[in-house]
């Protein structure tokens, strides 16, 4: 399921290595970018490298492909944050088809 704009600014509040997870979803480059532009807020960083992520990939910009590079960087316990924001958003959708 593709990421919602929503659910970035939510992520970007769990701790993790911003710069680990742009430069495998975004670039070294990109990355650069980022810190170039940003202050010093790690949690801006990991917003707007998120942000940059959702808007270069688009529909490729799911949570599991987020939880893929989390993982790959053992990261496992804001993977499994990740994976439970996706299971209740995909929950919530299922009971809203379901009301209807």
């Amino acid at each position: 399921m593709e990421c919602s704009e929503e659910d970035i600014y939510t992520i970007a509040g769990y701790d993790f290595d911003w710069r680990r997870v742009g430069r495998r979803l975004l670039g070294d480059l990109k990355v650069k970018d980022i810190d170039r532009e940003v202050g010093s807020d790690e949690a801006e960083k990991r917003e707007k490298m998120l942000l940059k992520w959702k808007s270069a990939k688009s529909r490729d910009a799911t949570y599991q492909a987020l939880v893929k590079v989390l993982r790959a960087i053992e990261n496992n316990a804001t993977a499994d944050r990740v994976e439970e924001l996706e299971k209740s958003k995909s929950q919530a959708r299922i009971a809203s088809t379901t009301d209807v």
